[in-house]
């Protein structure tokens, strides 16, 4: 997509997120709009930067490593949003300010020993399956306190929040009161850092500022519909 296009989508993203979270009560900019930019090019990023997102999200590890000695993310933060393997730790860490899809105690600790090995902490998010789905990652809620428990106490990674993906298809809007929930709920336990509610897409990140996101991750309203049939 051209840059002017790119644009005039941010702006009018940042616009529908800035009433949102004037109808919700809370303060001006008190959501981060993160640009999901998965399969797209350092041009296509650089505009929407220029047009004033927040941060950039990354599905893939090697997307992402690909962009950054291009100058992809120049001036803003990088967070990690994919489903997030073990075995990718290595390409990670180091390289971004958060990873937001840490769906279990595992990922946690492999993350946590390569940042401690390099003398850094690693902002981290606790994925939640508030669906419950069989295919997809992350704790299901009930076990939630107790990953975030084990996280917190994790040397090498600094536990901010939790992230959520509701099903698709459906109404997103009960599935992010019950992350609000949760999220107030986990927070009375934990340090004050506990602070990120990721959650809201493309189609509801509306929805979800006005039921307390913190980060909205948006792509296709920004970019538009993605081209799978070119390799980054």
């Amino acid at each position: 997509m051209e840059s002017g296009q790119i644009k005039r989508n941010t702006e009018e993203v940042r616009r529908r997120l800035d009433e949102a979270v004037r109808l919700s009560g809370r303060p001006a900019g008190s959501v981060c709009l993160l640009a999901a930019t998965k399969t797209r090019t350092p041009e296509e990023i650089r505009a929407c930067i220029a047009a004033g997102i927040d941060a950039c999200g990354e599905n893939r590890a090697q997307e992402l490593l690909e962009k950054l000695p291009l100058g992809a993310y120049t001036g803003k933060p990088v967070h990690f949003i994919g489903s997030f393997q073990t075995n990718k730790a290595h390409l990670l860490v180091g390289k971004v300010d958060m990873v937001e899809s840490v769906g279990s105690m595992k990922a946690g600790a492999a993350l946590g020993r390569l940042s401690a090995e390099k003398g850094i902490v690693t902002d981290i998010l606790a994925e939640v399956n508030i669906g419950c789905e069989a295919e997809k990652a992350g704790v299901v809620p009930e076990k939630a306190a107790e990953l975030c428990e084990l996280l917190a106490n994790t040397e090498g990674v600094r536990l901010r929040g939790i992230m959520a993906i509701p099903p698709a298809g459906e109404d997103g809007t009960p599935y992010f009161v019950r992350m609000r929930e949760l999220f107030e709920a986990l927070g009375k336990n934990l340090p004050a850092h506990f602070d990120t509610l990721s959650m809201g897409m493309s189609g509801d990140f509306e929805k979800a500022a006005r039921e307390g996101a913190t980060i909205v991750r948006v792509g296709t309203a920004i970019f538009g519909e993605r081209n799978y049939g070119t390799k980054k």
